[in-house]
C-alpha cells in the first residue's frame, strides 16, 4: 500500500511540471480492489467515450443490484468508480455524463443510479443531467 502512495505522489508532482493539461485522480481503494491513479486529458471524443462508458456500466450496477440480483454488484461498483476518475481526471464536463445517460436509461434507472452513487458522484451526474 505504502508503495501506492508514494508512486501516486511521485505521478502527481510530474503531472504538475511541464505544459501538458493532463491531470491526476487517485481512486481510493474499495474491499479487495486496490487504489489507482489514473491521468487524462480532455477532448470531445475521450470525454464522449467516458461518458458512454459510465452509462453503460451505470446500466451494469443497475442489473446486479437489488433483491433479485444473482450476485453483489461491488464489481460493477468498482468499475463505475474507475470510470468516473477517468472522466474526472480528464476535466470533462459533467454534459458528457448527462447525455449519455439520457440516451441510455430510462428516468427510473437514472433516478435509481444517482441514487446508489457516492455524493461526489451524484453531484457531478445530477449537473450533468439538469
Amino acid at each position: 500500500m505504502k508503495r501506492v502512495w508514494i508512486a501516486a505522489a511521485v505521478v502527481t508532482l510530474l503531472a504538475g511540471c511541464g505544459a501538458t493539461k493532463h491531470r491526476v485522480v487517485t481512486v481510493g481503494a474499495y474491499g479487495n480492489y486496490p487504489a489507482q491513479t489514473i491521468t487524462g486529458a480532455a477532448t470531445p471524443a475521450e470525454c464522449s467515450r467516458d461518458g458512454n462508458a459510465f452509462a453503460r456500466d451505470g446500466l451494469m450496477l443497475l442489473a446486479h443490484s437489488g433483491a433479485s440480483a444473482a450476485y453483489p454488484a461491488d464489481l460493477y461498483y468498482s468499475i463505475l468508480r474507475e470510470d468516473f476518475a477517468d472522466f474526472e481526471a480528464r476535466g470533462c464536463a459533467p454534459k458528457f455524463i448527462g447525455g449519455a445517460l439520457r440516451s441510455r436509461l430510462t428516468a427510473r434507472q437514472r433516478a435509481a443510479l444517482v441514487a446508489d452513487l457516492p455524493a461526489v458522484m451524484a453531484k457531478v451526474v445530477r449537473a450533468g443531467l439538469a
